[in-house]
Formats: C-alpha cells, sequence, structure tokens
C-alpha cells in the first residue's frame, strides 16, 4: 500500500471517528485524522493506537467545517469520509468543498433528508467530474442496500421490504441527535416510484426470521435505501423499517410524541434546537466499541414481483465497527480504481456488491452472500 496520504477522515475524534481510523489502520491506508480540536484529535488517535495495537500511519490536521480552513486539505486528498454530525446541520461545507477540490466524498449519516438533499443538489456534478457521492456508507443505510442488490438479481423482483433488526443498539451522541432529527421530520418511502410519507407515530410488530416472538419497528427517519432506488428502473416500491432494540424504543416513542407536542409548529431552526436539546438529555456518555458477540443483526429483504416472492436475510454484526469497515472499504476501493458508477450511488451500486460482501464474510462482520440463483 502506498505511504502517500490520500484519505481524510473528518470529525475522526468522535465514537464513529475513531472506528473509521482503525479500519483504515487495518487496511495499511494512510490518513489524515482532522477535526476542530487538537487536543481532542490527539485524545482520540491514543485510542486508536491502542486498539488497533501500534501507533496508526495518521496525521492530525485541525480545521473548522469552513471552507476556507478545509479547502487546503482537501486539495491533497482524494477521498473524503466526513463523520460530523447531526449532517444536515454541519455537512454542507465538507461536502461542496470535496466537490470543488475533486474528492470523492463518503459519509456516516443515517439523516434521509440529507442525502435527498445532496443527491438533489450535487448528485449530477459528481457524477460530471467523476466522483463518487455516497452518504451513509455506513450500517444504515449500506447494509440494506447491499442484501437489497441480492434480492434485485431475481429477475422480476420490483419491490423491497427492508427491516433491519439490532441486538443491543448503542448510539452514539452524534447518533442520538441524528436520529431525533430524523424521526421528527418526514420519513419517506417510495409507492410506486413515488416518496410518501409515513405516519408519523407509525410503531409496527415485525417478525424475524429465527426469533420466537414478534418486535417492535419503526420507520427511523425514513431510511436511505428510498432515496437510493429512486428512479432506478428496477423498483418500485421500496419501504425500511427498523427494530433498533426494546431497551430504546420507549424511549424513542416517548421523545416523538413530545416532540409533536411541543414542537410540531415551530420553525425548522426552531426544531433543530429543539431536537439538539432532547438529544443532549438522552445521551449517556460515549458508549464503549461495539462487538460482535453482543451487538448483533439481521437484515432482511423481503422481494416481490409480478410473479414472483424471494425473501434473504443476511447476519451482520457489530454495525458501528462495520461502518468503519464499509467506510474504509470504500475509500480502498476508490484508491484502487474500483468505482463503477459516479455521482451519488450507495456503495451496493458504486462497488461489485458481492466482492463487498465476500469481504466482509472473511472479516467475520456477515453471513456469506448466497451462490447466484440460489434464494
Amino acid at each position: 500500500m502506498t505511504t502517500e496520504r490520500r484519505v481524510l477522515v473528518y470529525g475522526a475524534n468522535g465514537y464513529t471517528g475513531k472506528i473509521v481510523s482503525e479500519s483504515l489502520a487495518n487496511r495499511g491506508i494512510p490518513h489524515y485524522f482532522a477535526g476542530r480540536n487538537r487536543e481532542k484529535l490527539e485524545a482520540a488517535l491514543s485510542i486508536v493506537a491502542e486498539r488497533f495495537g501500534s501507533p496508526v500511519d495518521a496525521e492530525i490536521a485541525v480545521a473548522s467545517n469552513n471552507p476556507d480552513e478545509l479547502r487546503p486539505l482537501f486539495a491533497k486528498v482524494d477521498v473524503v469520509i466526513n463523520v460530523a454530525g447531526p449532517f444536515m446541520q454541519m455537512a454542507w461545507p465538507v461536502v461542496e468543498t470535496a466537490l470543488e477540490c475533486g474528492c470523492h466524498y463518503t459519509d456516516t449519516t443515517g439523516e434521509q433528508d440529507w442525502s435527498r438533499a445532496i443527491a438533489e443538489q450535487y448528485g449530477q456534478a459528481f457524477a460530471d467530474k467523476g466522483l463518487l457521492l455516497a452518504p451513509a456508507t455506513s450500517y444504515m443505510w449500506s447494509a440494506g442496500a447491499l442484501a437489497a442488490e441480492i434480492v434485485l438479481e431475481n429477475k422480476g423482483v420490483d419491490s423491497l421490504d427492508i427491516i433491519y433488526q439490532i441486538d443491543r443498539g448503542l448510539p452514539s451522541e452524534a447518533s442520538t441527535k441524528s436520529f431525533l432529527r430524523m424521526v421528527c421530520n418526514d420519513q419517506l418511502y417510495l409507492d410506486l416510484n413515488e416518496y410518501a410519507a409515513w405516519d408519523w407515530d407509525t410503531l409496527v410488530d415485525v417478525h424475524v426470521p429465527y426469533r420466537g416472538a414478534s418486535i417492535r419497528a419503526f420507520p427511523w427517519g425514513g431510511a436511505c435505501e428510498p432515496i437510493w432506488y429512486k428512479d432506478d428502473p428496477r423498483v418500485l416500491n421500496c419501504k425500511v423499517l427498523t427494530a433498533m432494540g426494546e431497551h430504546l424504543i420507549d424511549g424513542v416513542k416517548m421523545a416523538i410524541d413530545k416532540f409533536h407536542e411541543e414542537a410540531l409548529s415551530l420553525s425548522q431552526e426552531e426544531r433543530e434546537a429543539w431536537t439538539n436539546t432532547v438529544g443532549d438529555t438522552m445521551h449517556q456518555g460515549e458508549p464503549p466499541k461495539d462487538n460482535v458477540t453482543a451487538q448483533r443483526s439481521c437484515i432482511i429483504v423481503g422481494g416481490q414481483g409480478q410473479t414472483t416472492t424471494v425473501q434473504y436475510v443476511m447476519n451482520l454484526s457489530a454495525p458501528y465497527t462495520w461502518t468503519g469497515e464499509v467506510s474504509a472499504e470504500a475509500a480502498k476501493q476508490l484508491l484502487a480504481g474500483k468505482l463503477l458508477k459516479p455521482g451519488f450511488q450507495s456503495v451496493a451500486t458504486a462497488f461489485n456488491h458481492r466482492e463487498l460482501l465476500q469481504t466482509f464474510h472473511e472479516l467475520g462482520f456477515t453471513s456469506a452472500p448466497p451462490a447466484p440463483g440460489t434464494l
């Protein structure tokens, strides 16, 4: 692997940033470890080195999310991995500067409205430059897209019904604030290739293979799969539900109800402030790094067409750690020139989805992809 530093992680001192940096180190990818506060970056990088077991080939870079400060850094690299959220509130200068400087852009958002907004505003501009624009290069919502691509290999499937099931979820501070602003805004699905909104108080029982009892699930911000597959000629309908864990779901429901009681009539700026404040009250400090024993997940994708139905269940362990893995693997593929489609894409269509799944299986995170034609 080259020693040239061509990847930058922005917001690297946060929970997810440290995991992304470790995953890059595992691949031997030198990178910039960037953010707004040197002291916090230094402390975070020492944690990464401790987890990795030796010094990490990462150079600290300090910059606020201001184009004038970002531009000199982005001019040095080919890939920007943005992990500083909530993204709709903080990430506009980052994606705009990445485009200006000719960088591929990925981030770890779970925010559906952010993904839709940058797709509409910058998707074509990134494509024209041969650059990837891939928000949600993360467990939410790349895992479902990868599993969906397996289902879409089956001729005649045109509708996707996706469930994320997570055991013992551990939301970070940024995730807490992001999910609150997600679930307190419109949550969309695809209905005959048109966006439709879930009812704000949707909470349903879902049945997950290999579990005896039903569990409760939310639209959880709508997900990004409906955004990925909007105007994809293969897909007419796409819905996503998330069962994030019974230990969290009642608190989330209470937060949504409270939003509709207190903040529904507020301006968007006031709503954002409200969700940030509630997020601060819900956050319990940075959680420990997740692990494959405790934090396990299944992605269940049902596919339907006029004359066919099919289901694929994909195991996935340690969703946050896997977020680091998929972010780092996307960077590795970009550096190797393996981008299949530029512009606004999920990693599942930007790269070979089977190659990605096989890599993650060999690393111990996911089940093996089924042989073609065996579902």
